[in-house]
């Protein structure tokens, strides 16, 4: 059984070198949290399975950064 621990909880710890949550994420990015989960599923961001049976969504925050900033700049040269 696996276990993520929400980075507000974490002492001591960068929120970017943990995984967090599509709510935490969607605070940081000024986003809707179904748009994250919608970008995640369409494979836009990336994302890992959590939780007892894997059906939960975690995310890196600098990867999801990332993501999107590459997404943006081929939007822009297009």
């Amino acid at each position: 059984m696996r276990f993520i621990v929400k980075p507000q909880k974490l002492k001591g710890y960068h929120m970017e070198n943990t995984l967090v949550d599509a709510a935490t994420v969607a605070f940081k990015l000024g986003q809707a949290k179904s748009s994250i989960y919608r970008m995640a599923q369409a494979g836009l961001i990336p994302s890992y399975a959590a939780g007892p049976r894997l059906r939960g969504r975690r995310f890196d925050l600098m990867e999801v950064r990332e993501a999107l900033k590459s997404l943006a700049q081929q939007t822009v040269r297009s």
